[in-house]
């Protein structure tokens, strides 16, 4: 039964959340050939193969009503919001837009993305840690014809990268006619609205002109959503959490010797449009709240030219070209950059040792200066007119406003076909990836700005002269902050074939060998290297390195007996600068009658550090918000607690180690698949991961924070003083480091039933879940922490003990209608920053469940013509409030990387087909 319902010529439907069951009738029309699946070199018809794999088809993609890849892969249970980027998260970190993906929560640095079976330049947004992942965003939707989720490791087959999976995009192909569609979708609450359009033009027959030649080109625009533009991100504070910034405008001030607290001398309404009175803090407290001003999702515009031609040299043999190009354009817009002495400057700043900054960005404001808050500083000393350190935020600048434009030009090409009982295929792969952001507005260089604020002739607390705002605004950066190009180029050569029959069937063998090379460079202007320009948190510096990778691999599929068959696979894989690894799998396939079929896998998997890992320089750089020093007295009792020490950011140590190891894992599956009819199919698989020499960027600001009994070695203080007796924190060695183990395990579900209803129309019912068992992370000292159900205090996000997704499809004549739920478990949320952890009667809150319903109907009733109107998150539900929000983000009121906070989006598709 699993060799007729599962295979269609050109599709490998395999089992995983989408076991694709076709009718009988259909498929003996059909001539059954050899195809690759995902996870194995060998040609096979039999699509089931050892591994569980999760096909989503074309038609499954278009049902998400997903308009970028990110948004479909949320659809696949096996991925997690921890480890992984959206797009927003541009919005408070320097990521240059990308949108990268996590297969186990295993961070996407550890998936591995393919496109047809090959590998993509990385994105290289290498000062995150992170020269690997890959923009999958990059990738347009209207060129895909399915996507293939490898829910195994696979470095035996795929070398280094692939320890928690792949993720492998097959794109279209020997279509021919032209096909055109357009979409347009918008939010109920307004922002964040699409338009999409795309073409497709085919021609040639390769079985009768032996050429077939497509193109696809598609552009998209999406609109920008605001904090402002959402209830439950309009505002920066509440009963638990408390995301401002008492960097303010009117601004705040504290004495220089220390003798009064930070007040706000101006107004004691504070009427600036979004400085307000912190009702959780004192009534004096004056502070800044960005969340209004802050994007949830950025402005983008992507435009995608794809081409593919085939050329069948003899009936055996063929010549395939793939060239594409990838333009997106992303712009982002947040607050105004805080300017005060609570930012340190790097060593490398032409400012370090000048006086009044010492090593910070300091105001200075003297009594000399007309602006001089005279009367009310009198008022708090009884007299005296200390020199002030003013805490300000730089709304003359204007807010950040930077554009991250990134193309990715990529070209294939080879030779491929059957000699001598071999399916062979040799091919060339150059893909590059180059991304550059352009600061517009709202970055001023300190080392143009500081004189100027420490003058005299600036007014923190009221408007200033025009030309005073025209001197603020000339300190600007303007202009390419860095450049980065990502580049591999790789020669491959495969080949598979039965070699020998045994009674239970033929023996087939595949080998292969690889050539790769990988170039990284990074390119900051001088400015950004010095850490001159406000708003980076740092300073940047430049890479230019590269490597060379060579392979050996090879492949064997036993059958041992009838039913029952063995499939081994070895790589060997050699990295400049690092060394060599030899990876070897085991898989097993077992099918005692029709219905069942066991598999099963054991291998070894491995990850190379990147060279942003080994290479990446020291640099500076600040936490996220709202961080308090557990030495310090920051509790909401403490009217003059300083603000160096509680609700901060504190300076960051970041870069690589050449002393990195390779990561290395053993991944086990065991699974069994159920297929009673030819109408239902229900699999179930047990994964296992356990990883050593887990290679990460440190350990978490708030993590080290927390227990400084462990990591109180990675904190430097400065000199004590009268506020601080420890001395203030000046900073948080987060250099990348082979931390340890990582063992995690859990169960995939898989279903899919078709049923007759009569009248009504046919049924199909898909669902896909993965519930995590484990996810241990080793600490320093040896001992292991849970992080199941638990937000990723680094970069947000979770690991849900349970993911599902379910859809029903009701297809009627020309008309289809389906409904489907995403869902995920309640979970334990971040201390908020007024919470006191230390009562004994403190408990974390839960964060609710997040279950969200979409909907959508298709008609094909007009001929040539598609007609789609859909819905996602019907009942308009907001994400989760989570204490998250603005603490490993600006977003605030939700988990950026958990959450959707567009609400309702309705959207429609028309497609006309020219034959």
């Amino acid at each position: 039964m699993f060799r007729t319902t599962k295979v269609c010529k050109g599709i490998v439907l395999a089992f995983g959340g989408s076991l694709a069951l076709m009718q009988l009738p259909a498929l003996a029309q059909q001539q059954l050939e050899k195809v690759e699946i995902t996870g194995s070199s060998i040609k096979r018809i039999d699509a089931e193969s050892a591994v569980p794999v999760q096909v989503l088809t074309r038609d499954d993609i278009q049902r998400t009503g997903a308009t970028t890849v990110e948004q479909l892969l949320q659809t696949v249970s096996a991925v997690t919001s921890s480890g992984g980027l959206t797009a927003s998260s541009v919005s408070g970190a320097t990521t240059g837009g990308i949108s990268s993906i996590s297969l186990r929560g295993l961070n996407s640095t550890r998936t591995l993305v393919l496109l047809n079976g090959r590998r993509i330049a990385p994105y290289g947004i290498g000062f995150t840690g992170d020269s690997v992942s890959v923009d999958v965003n990059s990738i347009p939707l209207a060129a895909v014809e399915r996507v293939e989720v490898l829910k195994d490791g696979a470095s035996a087959i795929y070398g280094s990268d692939a320890v928690a999976g792949v993720v492998n995009f097959i794109l279209r192909k020997d279509f021919t006619g032209t096909e055109i569609s357009g979409t347009y979708g918008d939010t109920s609450g307004g922002g964040a609205s699409v338009v999409r359009g795309s073409a497709t033009l085919g021609f040639g027959d390769l079985s009768k002109d032996r050429y077939n030649v497509m193109l696809v080109a598609s552009w998209q625009k999406e609109k920008p959503l605001f904090g402002r533009d959402r209830p439950f991100s309009r505002v920066g504070f509440n009963s638990l959490n408390d995301t401002t910034s008492g960097n303010t405008f009117p601004a705040n001030i504290a004495a220089a010797d220390g003798s009064f607290g930070s007040r706000n001398p101006s107004n004691p309404a504070c009427p600036a449009p979004y400085t307000v009175y912190d009702p959780q803090l004192s009534t004096k407290a004056c502070r800044f709240d960005p969340a209004p001003l802050v994007q949830l999702t950025p402005t983008a515009e992507r435009t995608s030219l794809f081409s593919q031609a085939r050329f069948a040299i003899t009936p055996d043999i063929e010549a395939y070209l793939e060239a594409s190009l990838n333009h997106n354009s992303q712009n982002n817009v947040i607050q105004p950059v805080p300017i005060s002495d609570q930012f340190a400057l790097p060593p490398s700043h032409p400012l370090y040792n000048v006086a009044p900054y010492n090593g910070f960005s300091t105001i200075l404001l003297k009594p000399t200066s007309p602006f001089y808050p005279t009367a009310y500083v009198q008022g708090l000393t009884g007299g005296a007119t200390p020199d002030l350190l003013v805490r300000w935020r730089a709304a003359a600048a204007g807010n950040r406003d930077l554009t991250d434009i990134s193309d990715a030009p990529r070209l294939a090409f080879g030779v491929k076909g059957t000699t001598f009982g071999w399916d062979w295929d040799g091919g060339y792969l150059h893909s590059l990836s180059h991304v550059v952001e352009q600061v517009n507005n709202g970055f001023p260089s300190l080392s143009k700005i500081l004189p100027l604020l420490n003058s005299g002739t600036v007014n923190f607390f009221g408007p200033n002269t025009p030309a005073i705002d025209a001197a603020i605004q000339a300190t600007n950066f303007r202009g390419n902050a860095f450049e980065i190009k990502s580049s591999l180029d790789s020669f491959q050569f495969k080949g598979s074939r039965e070699v020998a029959q045994l009674p239970a069937g033929a023996v087939a063998v595949a080998v292969g060998s690889e050539y790769r090379k990988e170039t990284y460079k990074f390119n900051a202007d001088p400015t950004i290297q010095t850490g001159d320009i406000s708003g980076y948190g740092g300073n940047f510096l430049s890479v230019d390195r590269s490597r060379k990778v060579g392979a050996l691999f090879g492949e064997i599929n036993v059958p041992v007996f009838k039913g029952f068959e063995l499939d081994g696979a070895v790589r060997y894989d050699k990295y400049g600068g690092v060394g060599s690894s030899t990876t070897p799998k085991l898989g097993m396939r077992f099918q005692p009658v029709k219905e069942v079929l066991v598999r099963g896998s054991i291998g070894k998997g491995f990850r190379a550090p990147s060279l942003q890992d080994l290479y990446a320089p020291n640099t500076t750089g600040v936490t996220p918000p709202g961080l308090n020093d557990p030495l310090a007295d920051c509790s909401a009792s403490n009217p003059s607690k300083d603000v160096r020490d509680c609700a901060t950011q504190f300076p960051i140590l970041n870069g690589g180690n050449a002393n990195l190891k390779p990561e290395k894992s053993t991944n086990t599956t065991l699974g069994i698949v159920f297929e009673p009819t030819s109408s239902t199919s229900i699999a179930v698989d047990y994964f296992k991961i356990h990883l050593t020499n887990t290679i990460g960027n440190g350990v978490p600001a708030a993590v080290i924070l927390g227990d400084l009994a462990k990591y109180g070695y990675l904190v430097t203080r400065g000199a004590p003083d009268a506020s601080n007796p420890n001395g203030h924190i000046i900073n948080i060695d987060q250099t990348n480091l082979n931390f340890g183990q990582t063992k995690l395990a859990g169960f995939d579900f898989d279903g899919k039933f078709r049923f007759s209803a009569g009248e009504v129309g046919k049924v199909t019912v898909n669902y896909s879940g993965t519930y995590f068992t484990k996810y241990d992370t080793e600490n320093l000292d040896g001992t292991f922490s849970p992080n199941i159900n638990l937000v990723n205090s680094n970069t947000g996000g979770l690991i849900p003990r349970l993911k599902t997704y379910l859809s029903v499809t009701l297809a009627r004549g020309p008309w289809s209608y389906t409904l489907a739920q995403s869902w995920q478990n309640s979970y334990e949320d971040l201390p908020g920053t007024l919470e006191d952890t230390s009562d004994p009667a403190w408990k974390p809150r839960r964060v609710g469940a997040y279950e969200l319903y979409d909907a959508q109907v298709q008609y094909t009733g007009v001929k040539n013509l598609s007609m789609t109107v859909g819905m996602k998150n019907i009942f308009n539900r907001p994400p989760p409030y989570s204490n998250a929000g603005g603490q490993t983000s600006f977003q605030t009121g939700y988990d950026p990387q958990y959450g959707d906070p567009r609400g309702r989006f309705v959207y429609a598709t028309l497609t006309y087909t020219f034959k």
